[in-house]
């Protein structure tokens, strides 16, 4: 069994520790023993973590301690650049004679063309005897030399113990108080980069009739104290099965701009999803244009609403893209998938272990 260190910056965020659970059983049985060293568990609710985790404020002189004690053979780093002690803490593995990993973007995505931090993730990856990224359309972001080390874990989130309740529909749309026949949903934080502004828009110019819009989801700089039109329901942020619920009973999903993991959750209900053409996480490679939901061009607010009247008219049409972006999520976006990219990453530096008498001057 080989120990398996992943240093987690900051704390877990709530959704990834159905995710953690469900990997360290999942390497476990691959050989793999995980424990996760990170400075905290965001619990929202009362979930149970099944997974191995030590909290501790992480710094350079922590994490060796941490090394020292735990002796992991390899270890994870998810980790960012803005962490003065990741530079240090790589340096001090590889002289100990640990595989080490960097799992992450790999780029800043923002910003891919960023000089000063190209020249950091170049050292980083030179530096790594593997890396995972979240989707292969970031692949193309990094170094060809670094392929043969390159392994995808197609970034997703842990949904199979949560069950779609389309009987429930008319009681959770009354429990929000939604009364309009068909409606749009987005989720997720909302911030400018979602462009809401855009969706807002383009809600307004709809030609079908008697059709609502939902957005849900925190909105702690108070964006959307603004938007007050009739039929559209402000409810705050919904998580965990509420939020599987609440997505059940929309039809489409539109996230202008920044999709990220809720195209997930989305296409895990059924729901296409309408979009813009702009920086988006790698989640967006879910997204299949013309098949299981559709991209317009950047702030172009009225083919974004063509493609959501589109959608809410043609039953048919509306019916097939639902079963296509489902079967996307539960192939591509499978949790078995993520956790085979860390499977195959680890596998790979376990070939050839380096001793520490073999980098000793």
């Amino acid at each position: 069994m080989k120990n398996i260190l992943l240093l987690h910056e900051d704390t877990i965020p709530h959704y990834r520790i159905s995710i953690f659970s469900y990997m360290s059983n999942f390497l476990e049985k691959e050989g793999f023993s995980l424990s996760i060293a990170c400075e905290g568990v965001q619990e929202r609710d009362s979930r149970d973590y099944r997974f191995r985790y030590i909290e501790g404020h992480l710094s350079f002189f922590y994490i060796t301690k941490l090394i020292l004690k735990q002796k992991p053979d390899i270890i994870i780093f998810f980790i960012g650049l803005r962490y003065f002690y990741l530079f240090p803490t790589l340096l001090l593995s590889k002289l100990l004679g640990k595989k080490v990993i960097h799992w992450g973007h790999g780029r800043d995505l923002q910003n891919p063309n960023a000089l000063l931090k190209n020249i950091a993730y170049t050292i980083e990856h030179w530096i790594d005897d593997a890396i995972i990224i979240y989707a292969p359309n970031q692949k193309k972001l990094l170094q060809n030399y670094l392929y043969k080390k390159i392994f995808i874990a197609n970034n997703t989130l842990k949904f199979t113990d949560t069950d779609i309740r389309p009987a429930y529909r008319n009681n959770i749309k009354q429990k929000y108080n939604i009364v309009t026949d068909k409606n749009i949903i987005c989720m997720g934080r909302m911030q400018k980069r979602k462009r809401i502004e855009d969706l807002i828009d383009a809600f307004g110019s709809l030609l079908i009739k008697n059709v609502g819009l939902i957005l849900a989801g925190p909105d702690s700089d108070g964006f959307l104290n603004s938007f007050n039109n009739q039929n559209i329901y402000i409810l705050g942020p919904i998580y965990g099965s509420d939020s599987i619920d609440l997505l059940s009973t929309a039809d489409v999903c539109c996230i202008p701009g920044a999709v990220g993991l809720g195209i997930v959750d989305a296409f895990y209900c059924g729901l296409p999803i309408v979009t813009e053409n702009v920086r988006h996480g790698p989640e967006i490679m879910y997204l299949k244009e013309g098949i299981n939901g559709f991209m317009v061009p950047q702030g172009d607010i009225h083919q974004l609403a063509g493609k959501l009247d589109l959608l809410l008219s043609d039953d048919i049409l509306r019916k097939k893209f639902s079963e296509a972006a489902r079967q996307e999520i539960m192939t591509n976006g499978h949790i078995d998938r993520m956790c085979e990219g860390f499977r195959d990453a680890l596998r790979f530096v376990s070939k050839t272990k380096i001793s520490a008498a073999e980098v000793s001057p």
